[in-house]
């Protein structure tokens, strides 16, 4: 279930996105939507990332593909079953709502909604893109038995820090490593190295209501960096 910054452009993903209009004002706004059936029951459901705050007259989702928050927003996640084919509107009451899926201070760029060839949702967002220090994380989002439940987890992070040679002079030595965690299978591995080589991460993984899913906690696997 693999999907984090670094691997966003996936051949098995499809990013049917549909953009929203650009936003102003201090008011919650589409930010970005995708339609998928999460459910599975053969209709078109929409999922939409709702920026909350003031949001930028400058931001085009159509040119700019993520958004970085500001210290006065977040996002929270709307689901709508059965009104794919509808225009979206706000102000009929989703589904599905959790709050604050974001949590600035671990990663604060968020990217455009993506789904997976089985029909889950799969929500990115990254922290200091282009950044010496960066990661990214992803939470894929299945619906089973009428809840939706968190069916995985991944991670990627990458260091670049300065080492002094012998020489004297400066080079850049590369860090990087990962984890995934598929709560369906209850497997789970860990990577790194600029190899990759994943290796198994003992426990038991079972599916975690979404609802419940806290923001930003790193579940305990995948503190192995």
């Amino acid at each position: 279930m693999k999907t984090v910054f670094r691997h966003v452009v996936l051949p098995w993903m499809v990013a049917a996105i549909i953009p929203a209009p650009a936003f102003a004002g201090d008011k919650s706004e589409a930010l970005y939507e995708i339609t998928l059936d999460i459910d599975k029951d053969g209709k078109s459901d929409r999922a939409v990332l709702v920026l909350v705050g003031p949001g930028r007259t400058d931001f085009n989702p159509l040119t700019q593909e993520r958004y970085g928050l500001s210290e006065e927003e977040n996002v929270d996640l709307h689901i709508y079953l059965g009104t794919g084919d509808d225009k979206l509107d706000l102000s009929r009451a989703p589904t599905f709502m959790k709050k604050a899926i974001i949590d600035r201070d671990e990663t604060n760029w968020v990217q455009p909604l993506e789904k997976n060839d089985d029909g889950s949702l799969v929500l990115t967002s990254v922290y200091g893109w282009g950044a010496r220090k960066s990661w990214g994380e992803s939470l894929t989002i299945v619906h089973r038995g009428g809840d939706f439940l968190v069916g995985g987890y991944a991670k990627d992070w990458e260091w670049a820090n300065e080492v002094r040679k012998a020489d004297g002079t400066l080079d850049v030595e590369t860090a990087i490593g990962g984890c995934d965690i598929d709560f369906l299978t209850g497997k789970a591995v860990a990577s790194q190295g600029l190899d990759e080589e994943e290796t198994p991460i003992e426990g038991k993984f079972t599916p975690v209501k979404f609802a419940d899913w806290p923001a930003g906690k790193l579940p305990e696997a995948c503190e192995v960096q």
